[in-house]
């Protein structure tokens, strides 16, 4: 192999320093000669060296290092991408859902107590219920809810011959029904001749148009 290597040397090393016409000439001047050549090839070669032994292995450390940081910041971004656009749907399914429980505007309270009567009158109780007077207000300055207060009373018909179950059915369906109702005061009364009546508070939930209660 070395005699390969001088083989290959030999020529080359001719080749560098030979100086035409001059096939004599002394070694400082061969040197001189290939100096142009050599040396940037070996400024090359060195850096070539510095880069593969050095450089390179430097960046491809740092970069495995950081890999679980890439994979982790990647499932991060995929999470809020895909987070992000579900909430989203979520957040419109459910606030949609929300609204359709309330009243869009107080003007439509007395419809909705009409509709109570009605169904109440279904179950064999008189009820007579009324819009309470006062201005509402939000239960927060930023509350985008607000109540509406109702009173009333219910008496059982003479034709109904069961009337506690069907004011529980009554309830349950106050409870159930759309536009969302709470009830805040309930007294039952019971005359001498087994009449039975019943006191009620409600309140209604409305929305707040604009952050801002209508008159």
């Amino acid at each position: 192999m070395k005699k390969h290597l001088k083989d290959f040397l030999r020529p080359t090393l001719r080749i560098l320093t030979e100086i035409p016409g001059w096939p004599d000439a002394p070694r400082c001047f061969r040197v001189r000669r290939a100096l142009p050549i050599v040396v940037p090839i070996a400024a090359i070669a060195l850096l070539l060296l510095w880069h593969f032994a050095w450089t390179l292995p430097r960046i491809q450390r740092e970069m495995t290092a950081q890999l679980p940081m890439q994979a982790l910041a990647q499932e991060v971004a995929d999470l809020q991408l895909s987070g992000t656009e579900l909430q989203t749907i979520e957040v419109a399914t459910r606030a949609a859902e929300a609204n359709k429980q309330l009243l869009a505007k107080p003007s439509q309270l007395p419809a909705t107590l009409e509709k109570l009567r009605d169904s109440a009158r279904a179950l064999g109780w008189q009820a007579t219920l009324h819009p309470m007077t006062g201005s509402p207000t939000p239960l927060t300055p930023d509350a985008r809810v607000y109540f509406l207060n109702a009173r009333g009373k219910l008496t059982a018909t003479t034709d109904n011959v069961q009337p506690f179950p069907t004011l529980l059915d009554c309830l349950d369906r106050l409870s159930s029904s759309a536009p969302w109702i709470d009830l805040l005061r309930l007294t039952l009364r019971a005359d001498e001749k087994g009449r039975h009546s019943v006191e009620v508070n409600l309140r209604v939930g409305c929305l707040v148009p604009h952050e801002k209660i209508p008159e």
